[in-house]
């Protein structure tokens, strides 16, 4: 159980797409706003691992050309956010007075995240998805997880907030996180072709 834990734990903690826009939230808006992301993050990761879960329990290695197609999907997706991010980085200023993304928006990108995949396919055993109560273990484990490590960084973003730096602008800070995105993508990509070379040699 405390194995599972710390391995959740230190995924979910590195920086990628979900927690760089709680990091933004967090400096946009301020912790009280910004906060029930995390609650959000936990129901997508939810339903994105459950899903994966189920389907490599019951199918396994028998469709891989799905599991990549997805995953190219995914990749999609997260370039299509940067680069919103990037080529309208001031769009919030005009849009919205709380410079919030939209809570659909953050659901999405943290539904088609790889880190849940990456969950299901080294740290959750197949097991799981088969048996009732150890898949109810493992969410109560998950929420435990997952809510506390996305309140950190949505609280890490607010003390940015008031901390008056007067460089972090909305502008600064959508390009920033488009970046970020965009590197994380880039090494998705990279695994990704990888694995297609590996397969077709």
């Amino acid at each position: 159980m405390l194995g599972v834990i710390s391995a959740l734990g230190l995924l979910l903690l590195m920086p990628g797409p979900t927690n760089t826009l709680l990091l933004r939230s967090g400096i946009l808006t301020g912790f009280r706003r910004a906060w029930p992301l995390s609650l959000l993050e936990c129901l997508a990761y939810l339903t994105q691992i459950s899903f994966w879960g189920y389907l490599l329990s019951h199918i396994g290695d028998s469709v891989p050309w799905g599991l990549k197609l997805v995953q190219f999907a995914s990749v999609c997706y997260l370039i299509r956010t940067s680069y919103l991010l990037w080529c309208h980085p001031d769009e919030t200023l005009k849009s919205a007075p709380e410079a919030r993304v939209s809570r659909l928006h953050f659901f999405l990108l943290t539904l088609i995240n790889p880190k849940g995949l990456l969950i299901v396919s080294f740290i959750v055993p197949v097991q799981t998805f088969i048996d009732l109560t150890l898949y109810v273990q493992f969410v109560a484990q998950f929420t435990a997880v997952v809510v506390p490590v996305g309140c950190a960084w949505v609280l890490f973003g607010a003390r940015i907030r008031h901390g008056g730096y007067a460089w972090l602008t909305p502008h600064a800070i959508n390009r920033t996180a488009s970046v970020v995105i965009g590197v994380f993508t880039l090494a998705i990509l990279t695994r990704l072709a990888d694995s297609l070379i590996h397969t077709g040699a």
